[in-house]
Parts: structure tokens; sequence; C-alpha cells
């Protein structure tokens, strides 16, 4: 048995618990138990949040591939407005130097009737320039370089489509030997894709009607709508190598060209 000696202050001890099972501790650790009114409240604001869990109910939003899949299509048509072609100069020479000069010259050259011609200058920019060398092959021999090839293509717009034929022979008649890609089409088509866009909706719309019917349910709002197209109105011509021949034979521009939209469309179903 431990004795107390005097003038020994033994430490205040605090007792919690049963009687029967009650033990002694210090200060310190008296701070860090709940006492029964803080016990009190935090059942209280258990017992709340358990209640407002019970009664909370989450809706999550429609899967938007429920409902009625269709697509929608519209093709609106336009005369052309503008031609576009891929014209230059291709030139060989034994050295660069000489094949890039040669080319120089015909290029300028064919600048020149396009401006002749009333083209103007935004309308004609360099579409690619290359040179390359061109190599000999022989049996049991390393290739060796003969010479370099230079081309030179621009691409031009002809807004009068009538003198299509005629603007081309001009550029051969000074030199142009690589002439491709011809196409007529609408420059600015923006009013025209939304024309076909409603009108491609309108289709979709009809569509999902008629299944809906069939289903007997009733069609409600989009609810997801995706455009497929691409690109915008061409017409190729293959006419090229016929005005390369012969100035009189004139290309003849397309009365219209098609602009389509497509949609895929999700609609709801009420």
């Amino acid at each position: 048995m431990f004795q107390e000696k005097r003038g020994e202050t033994r430490p205040q001890l605090h007792e919690v618990g049963h009687p029967r099972l009650r033990k002694s501790i210090s200060p310190t650790w008296k701070n860090r138990l709940w006492s029964s009114s803080d016990l009190s409240r935090g059942l209280s604001v258990l017992s709340i949040l358990v209640l407002v869990s019970a009664c909370t109910e989450i809706t999550l939003p429609a899967n938007e591939s429920d409902g009625i899949h269709v697509s929608g299509s519209s093709t609106v048509q336009a005369p052309p407005d503008i031609a576009t072609m891929q014209v230059g100069v291709q030139t060989f020479a034994a050295k660069a130097e000489e094949a890039v000069a040669e080319n120089n010259g015909k290029v300028e050259a064919t600048i020149a009737s396009l401006l002749e011609k009333g083209i103007a200058e935004a309308d004609i920019q360099t579409a690619s320039f290359n040179i390359s060398p061109q190599r000999e092959y022989k049996a049991n021999r390393p290739p060796v370089v003969i010479g370099f090839n230079v081309s030179n293509m621009l691409s031009v717009k002809i807004r009068d489509l009538d003198r299509v034929g005629e603007i081309l022979q001009a550029t051969i008649d000074v030199g142009a030997n690589n002439v491709y890609g011809l196409t007529f089409s609408i420059e600015d088509p923006t009013s025209l894709k939304q024309q076909a866009r409603k009108l491609a909706i309108e289709d979709a719309q009809a569509r999902a009607e008629v299944m809906a019917t069939a289903a007997g349910v009733t069609v409600g709002k989009p609810i997801r709508i995706q455009e497929t197209s691409w690109g915008g109105p061409i017409v190729r011509s293959d006419s090229l190598e016929k005005a390369a021949v012969a100035a009189d034979v004139p290309i003849q521009p397309p009365g219209e060209v098609d602009l389509t939209i497509n949609l895929q469309v999700v609609f709801k179903i009420r």
C-alpha cells in the first residue's frame, strides 16, 4: 500500500460511470469525453440525417439512348457561282537551278495570262512547289541522279463560269502543262445549309411520327441531334482533256449543284 506523505498534494480525480464500475480519470482526459448532453445532441443530429436520407429521392436524367432514333435528310439545289482549278508547270533539267529558272519563267507567264483574262490576284494562289531528283537505275549499279523535276501549281478561282474553257486554254498556250481538279461549287453555301438543315429536321420528324403511330406512342421533343454530313456543294468536271486539245471546245458548267444535309435525331417518347 502506498501512503500519502505529508505536504504532498494528490492529483484531483473525477469519478464517472456506474458506482460499481467507476474509474478515476484525470481532468485532461475528462475533456475528451462526451457528456450526456453532448451524446444526446449527437443522437438527435444522427436521427435527423437518417430521416432526411430516408425521405430524399434522387432522380437521374433519362438516358439519351431511350427514345425514337431516326435519320433525316434533305438535298437543296442551286446554280454554281465559282469554278476552281489547279494549273501549273512541270519542268526538268540536268541541274536544279536550270529547272527552277525555266519553271519560274513559265509560271510567271501563266500568272500574266490569268491577270489579262480578268482573274483577280486574290484568286490566284500557290498550291504547291516541289523539287525532286530524278534517278536512273541500272542493274548491279547504284542509282544515279540524272536531273531534277520542278513543279509549281497554282490554285485559281474563276467567277465567270462561261469563260472557264477560254481561261484554261490561255494558260496552256503560255506553257502550263499540268492541269487538274476543276470543280464547280457555291462559294458561300451558308444559307443553303441552313435551309437544308430545317428540311432535314422536318424529314426526321415525319419519320418519327410514322414509327410512333405504329407503336402506339407519341413523339416528344428531340433530345439529341447530330449532323453527319460534310463538305459543300461540288460537281467535278470531266472536260479538262478536251479543253486542253482545242480552245473551241468549251467547258459547260453544270446548271445546278447539290447540297445534302444528313442528321441523326433521337426524339423523346411521351
